[in-house]
């Protein structure tokens, strides 16, 4: 079991203060969201709605809309999981109560960086450093883990590095081996989209290509190791993405068709025309050109509700060659042209990107000593 989630339990069983007792069973309910227990942590927060202590306690409710908040968020990375983190940190900030709303800001930091709403995230990943002492290893993981995010996207994953040194050493202080799969599902993502993106735009690395796998394979040991269950859809459609960049398209269009619908269903439905962009490649590769044009058609459609320039960027690019390999030249011509914007937006994003993690003079938080 994990080493956290066995002492909130001990915690719990031991807790000879009665008023402790909700605040203990709120923070694990946390905890087991995060674990992709979902079910559990529902009803674990619904009892503690229903005490009788609950209606005029501020702090206690901040930790149950963080609860709830994670609980949405794991479960299909919906868009009321930051409406509901968003009322844990104005309800802790009104109540006094630095170490959930420093929790909690991390944690909208994380939710808004997925969202493109960089500057914001930049500032709550501060705010929650800021907030935190270096003992509070929950919310100090989690916005270093954000911030390291940020600079990896960015094209700097040597500036990511002591931030993902820091999110495990916190991560490892407090025994939270959920933040741990965090760290390593996120490492290996963004190097899966930077190999996508160089074999697309730049020059094919072959050293890089194979790290992002092996850092895939590293990924899924470890959630299976820790039994974590959270958006268990995603780790599957990761790999068949680096499977296609490995040319090995028949078993990437095996994880395609075996996971492809869960996923979307899990919040990845914005990506639909990246993955369907690949089982077009993958069924073109494979001599299936007739439904290769169908997952191709199926790819151009879905960009409508498409988020992530740099899956656009690479869906536009791998139609561009699908398309033009089947004889439609002039549908070839304008995905090549749309893959180009597409990349140039993004490293417009990049770099101000850099420039607000700059102007936030965050390196500073790098010289607090993690205590034993």
């Amino acid at each position: 079991m994990d080493r956290l989630l066995r002492t909130l339990n001990e915690a719990i069983q031991q807790a000879r203060i009665a008023r402790e007792l909700p605040f203990l069973r709120a923070e694990r309910a946390a905890l087991l969201a995060r674990f992709g227990e979902l079910e559990a942590a529902r009803q674990e927060v619904t009892q503690l709605r229903a005490l009788p202590e609950t209606a005029d306690n501020g702090v206690l409710h901040a930790w149950l809309w963080l609860a709830e908040s994670l609980i949405d968020f794991h479960q299909d990375l919906g868009d009321r999981a930051r409406d509901r983190v968003r009322r844990a940190m104005a309800l802790a900030r009104s109540v006094r109560a630095p170490r959930i709303q420093a929790l909690a800001a991390a944690w909208l930091a994380h939710m808004e960086f997925r969202d493109q709403q960089d500057v914001a995230a930049v500032e709550h990943a501060r705010q929650a450093l800021l907030l935190s002492g270096p003992e509070h290893h929950g919310a100090r993981a989690r916005a270093s883990i954000v911030i390291a995010g940020m600079y990896q996207f960015a094209g700097r994953e040597d500036l990511s590095q002591p931030w993902y040194a820091l999110a495990r050493t916190h991560a490892i202080k407090e025994g939270d081996s959920s933040a741990l799969t965090s760290i390593a599902y996120n490492l290996a993502l963004l190097r899966v989209i930077a190999v996508r993106l160089s074999a697309v735009f730049g020059t094919a690395n072959s050293l890089a290509l194979k790290r992002a796998r092996l850092g895939t394979e590293s990924s899924a040991s470890l959630d299976q190791s820790v039994r974590n269950r959270a958006l268990n859809h995603h780790p599957p459609i990761q790999r068949a993405q680096i499977l296609v960049a490995h040319g090995e398209h028949e078993a990437a269009l095996v994880l395609y068709d075996a996971h492809l619908q869960e996923a979307m269903a899990q919040g990845l439905k914005s990506s639909e025309c990246l993955y369907e962009a690949d089982r077009a490649l993958c069924l073109l590769e494979l001599g299936r050109s007739d439904d290769a044009l169908a997952a191709a058609r199926r790819a151009d459609s879905a960009f409508i509700v498409a988020t992530e320039l740099e899956e656009q960027a690479v869906a536009h690019a791998e139609l561009a060659e699908v398309f033009g390999r089947v004889g439609l030249p002039d549908v070839s011509r304008r995905h090549q042209e749309a893959a180009q914007d597409c990349h140039d937006r993004l490293q417009q994003r990049w770099n101000r990107l850099l420039d607000a993690c700059e102007a936030a003079q965050l390196g500073q938080f790098l010289r607090v000593e993690v205590p034993g």
